[in-house]
């Protein structure tokens, strides 16, 4: 290559440089081919000036294939530069909006209320365990269907290299819950299952809200469980070439997991008048609150098929403490007066007595951790918009669920979440 034509080719590789990322879009010709893909010089064709393609970038820098002016021997084909550099990085920040549809590992609910024909009499009927018993909430695994859920994750380049970035996700799901809100008007059986310890051995026992000739009465009983995680990152490309980059992700990992589990009741007598009946109330409840701070590291590969289409393969895992706070509440109270006031005629109020009122809050804190893994593809219509699909999964190693703790058991398991993801990503 003469002097002229060395001078050329730098003067066009500087120009290249100090374009705008979008100039690289298509490829710099400083001879007159079409800028077609598949448009080519036939052999023995004379350049009159050097043919300059940008095919790719190595740590966030540009890279050209240069064919010096002079004989071309062989046949000189374009190459479409869509194939090797795209807006995908050529950006300075970007923003994605996910739409979720995941469900989470459940947990396993005591009998909360029962029902069933007579059969045994008091404290065998509606028992838990007796064949004839049903379940109407509890004795299973609950809140683990599917929900809907929202996740808002966006970043930005540090440097014009594209080398360092830093990145921000937050994951929302909506609330699960199971209710039920019912009584008996003294014909059917209606009771809430209690389970109490005795030198360590379960002795179960009946509260009847609705029994035939002795109570009537309401129930309400719910579980409910809510989760929620946010991440902040520092990215580092590590590699990147001819349509892929392979960045290396360090950063902070937030992670909430709420249950609840309640029973309530309100129950007369089945016999004795509303005003003038003696009245049993109570509840019990437990709720849980688990909170995982750690350390997060791991990888993104992000690469293309062609113009449009793109994919994401995701994997950190974090490692840290989990706080979990167990708050316990059980109260039963006992209404009098009612029948004193109708035997003398005279309106006493009703007096509340409370028979039993225990509770508290209690806090443990362990170490975990939390891998995740994710996989999205894209689709490009236009440059700085990208339709994407995928799946997640998440993984919690030690958490403790409210309805496991409801019978007084301190129980560790494990929490996970997976499903699907649909959303876009403007980049700019």
């Amino acid at each position: 290559m003469g002097r002229r034509a060395a001078f050329a080719a730098f003067l066009l590789v500087v120009f290249a440089g100090q374009s705008k990322a979008n100039d690289f879009l298509d490829p710099i010709f400083a001879t007159p081919i079409r800028n077609t893909p598949g448009a080519y010089v036939p052999p023995g064709s004379v350049l009159n000036a050097p043919v300059i393609t940008p095919i790719g970038t190595k740590h966030g820098h540009t890279l050209f294939d240069v064919t010096p002016m002079g004989d071309a021997h062989d046949s000189i084909v374009t190459r479409h530069p869509d194939q090797y550099l795209t807006s995908q990085w050529e950006c300075h920040a970007w923003i994605t909006v996910d739409s979720l549809y995941w469900a989470t590992r459940g947990s396993n609910a005591p009998p909360l209320v029962t029902t069933g024909p007579p059969f045994g009499g008091p404290g065998l009927d509606a028992a838990y365990g007796n064949p004839r018993t049903a379940v109407l909430l509890g004795d299973a695994m609950t809140i683990n269907g599917m929900r809907p859920g929202v996740r808002v994750a966006g970043g930005f380049f540090l440097d014009g290299a594209k080398e360092w970035a830093i990145g921000y996700s937050g994951t929302f799901l909506g609330s699960r819950s199971e209710n039920l809100e019912g009584g008996s008007d003294g014909t059917g059986i209606v009771n809430l299952p209690q389970f109490n310890s005795v030198f360590g051995v379960p002795i179960q026992t009946p509260v009847y809200v609705g029994y035939p000739g002795l109570t009537r009465g309401t129930v309400v009983a719910s579980v409910q469980s809510s989760f929620a995680m946010a991440t902040g990152e520092l990215r580092r490309v590590a590699q990147s070439g001819t349509g892929y980059r392979f960045d290396l992700i360090g950063g902070y990992r937030y992670m909430h997991l709420g249950d609840s589990i309640a029973t309530s009741f309100d129950v007369v007598s089945a016999t004795i008048p509303g005003p003038a009946s003696p009245r049993l109330m109570g509840e019990q409840s437990v709720r849980t609150r688990n909170v995982f701070n750690g350390a997060d590291a791991g990888f993104q590969f992000s690469g293309r098929f062609g113009r449009r289409l793109t994919f994401d393969i995701r994997s950190t895992v974090a490692i840290g403490a989990t706080t979990t706070e167990i708050d316990r509440s059980f109260t039963r109270s006992y209404i009098a007066g009612g029948p004193l006031g109708a035997l003398v005629g005279v309106p006493i109020p009703p007096v509340g007595i409370p028979l039993i009122q225990t509770g508290g809050l209690t806090k443990e804190t362990e170490l975990a951790f939390v891998p995740q893994i994710g996989l999205k593809i894209g689709f490009e219509p236009i440059d700085h918009i990208r339709f994407t699909a995928g799946y997640d999964f998440v993984y919690w190693s030690r958490v403790r669920r409210a309805p496991e703790a409801f019978t007084g058991n301190d129980v560790v398991t494990d929490f996970w979440a997976q499903g699907l993801t649909a959303g876009f990503e403007f980049r700019y």
